[in-house]
């Protein structure tokens, strides 16, 4: 009584696939948590200044020191660049 090898195959394929599928439903049911990345801060003095700076018209931007400051800290701080030296513009 030999096995019947295209049965037998079929059903290895089968367990194979079932346990894929298995795998795949595990790794999907899995929470990944965020890493600890700071504590926010809600009295940032730049937030409540781009906060501000946000509603002004192009206009009003072009003459706006502070905002245009608070906007190039923004950029630095969110591609995490060091401060350009004084009088590089």
């Amino acid at each position: 009584m030999a096995p019947k090898t295209p049965q037998t195959l079929r059903l290895i394929a089968f367990g194979i696939g079932g346990l894929a599928a298995l795998a795949a439903a595990v790794e999907l049911t899995r929470t990944i948590l965020p890493t600890d990345t700071g504590r926010m801060v809600r009295d940032d003095a730049l937030r409540s200044t781009l906060a501000h700076c946000r509603d002004l018209t192009p206009e009003d931007y072009a003459t706006d020191t502070e905002c245009r400051a608070a906007w190039e800290a923004a950029r630095q701080r969110f591609f995490d660049l060091a401060p350009e030296p004084a009088g590089t513009e």
